[in-house]
């Protein structure tokens, strides 16, 4: 799946063939949680980057990147597949509802 220019793993492969999960509430991870598994099944999701002149993120998305780190986590998947050190960031969360995205982003305009 191809994002802005980048290759990531799709947020259904991510979770058909990488056995992605988080909590079975369906919450990510806290860092005390998973700091003592395997580090090769770890993934830190983040916000996209990329934000637009009011300072929004460009797409909502959440990505996973493999590993485990502090700065701009959201919080924390496994996998049942371990990643390599050429494996892609992949998509967790797909926001590709543009209406909801416009009205969180004019509701936030409006009460700042």
């Amino acid at each position: 799946m191809n994002i802005h220019g980048y290759d990531y793993i799709s947020d259904r492969d991510f979770v058909d063939n990488w056995g992605a999960h988080a909590k079975p509430t369906g919450d990510l991870y806290f860092y005390d949680e998973v700091r003592s598994l395997p580090c090769g099944h770890v993934w830190t999701v983040t916000e996209g980057e990329e934000l637009d002149e009011d300072g929004f993120n460009v797409d909502g998305n959440w990505y996973a990147t493999p590993g485990l780190y502090v700065i701009n986590a959201l919080g924390y998947l496994t996998t049942e597949r371990p990643w390599g050190t050429d494996t892609p960031d992949a998509v967790w969360f797909l926001d590709d509802d543009d209406e909801a995205r416009e009205e969180r982003r004019a509701d936030f305009l409006a009460n700042r």
